[in-house]
């Protein structure tokens, strides 16, 4: 018999915390490097490609965007060319494309600048998805004997894939409003491990461990206030191990609060890693909607 692992789950949640006094601490700035965010998903749509530079930690300008890049993906044989859109440092797939499961995608950046030739590039692979997710539920958040108070668990049904290794992401809506919006702070992380390969909050599931809720709702945050009749949306992103990490250290880097310990940058997949940071992605969706 397979042995049983925990699931392990990563919240993505900031620490708030308030001083009577403002308080800066000096820090040296470090150089400052390439940035470089874009994903290639199975959604029929344009893809893209941020191209900027970084900022000081204590600066609230943002990023400045670098434009004129040759950018290009290769598929196999195949090249995934871009271009810039009128958003200065967005490139975009010159046709509307979906990505495919079990492909390897490189990436490519070059401009030149002040210091002559700059060359990037990336390699990130898409994982499997599940088929389907069967449905979910909304309901009180519930593990075992552990409970959150004001809290509503949301519980998705459906077959898991057969690989333990497999990290999804899980981003809820309302109404069909993201709660996170467009950053990364309000999605969980998990992974399937030793219940790989069974029904998720099947039966076999249940008398192992009982059923488990993937995302937390808190009653107590108007944007996750969910009222009877509202439309709960879960979306199942299959993601790669790099990019599952990287969104954890992006929660453990927000904010200004020096108390949070030394800000620095979070890993990158983006090389040459001296010169730049960010992340190229392969990532899988699969959804599901319930009346609240």
């Amino acid at each position: 018999m397979k042995k049983i692992f925990p699931i392990v789950i990563i919240v993505m949640t900031l620490l708030a915390t308030s001083c009577r006094e403002p308080m800066k601490i000096d820090m040296q700035e470090g150089v400052m490097l390439v940035g470089i965010s874009g994903s290639i998903t199975d959604e029929f749509k344009y893809q893209e490609v941020i191209v900027s530079r970084t900022t000081p930690f204590y600066t609230d300008e943002l990023p400045e965007r670098i434009s004129g890049a040759t950018v290009f993906v290769l598929d196999g044989n195949d090249t995934i060319h871009y271009q810039e859109s009128e958003e200065a440092g967005r490139y975009l797939t010159l046709e509307p494309m979906a990505g495919e499961p079990n492909h390897t995608y490189r990436l490519s950046v070059d401009f030149y600048d002040e210091e002559g030739h700059q060359h990037f590039y990336s390699e990130t692979t898409m994982k499997e998805n599940v088929e389907q997710i069967d449905s979910i539920k909304v309901k009180d958040w519930k593990f075992n004997a552990l409970e959150l108070e004001h809290y509503l668990g949301v519980y998705p049904y459906f077959q898991t894939t057969d690989d333990p290794k497999t990290y999804y992401m899980v981003r809820v809506s309302i109404n069909h409003e993201d709660i996170g919006g467009d950053t990364l702070t309000k999605c969980e992380i998990f992974e399937t491990m030793g219940y790989a390969g069974i029904y998720f909050n099947g039966p076999l599931m249940v008398l192992l461990g009982g059923e488990f809720p993937v995302y937390g709702l808190d009653q107590r945050d108007s944007l996750e206030v969910v009222h009877r009749g509202d439309t709960v949306t879960m979306d199942l992103w299959s993601i790669p191990r790099d990019y599952a990490h990287y969104i954890a250290e992006i929660a453990t880097n927000s904010g200004t609060n020096p108390m949070m310990g030394t800000p620095s940058n979070v890993r990158t997949n983006i090389q040459p890693e001296d010169k730049a940071v960010g992340m190229f992605h392969a990532s899988s969706k699969r959804s599901c909607s319930v009346i609240y």
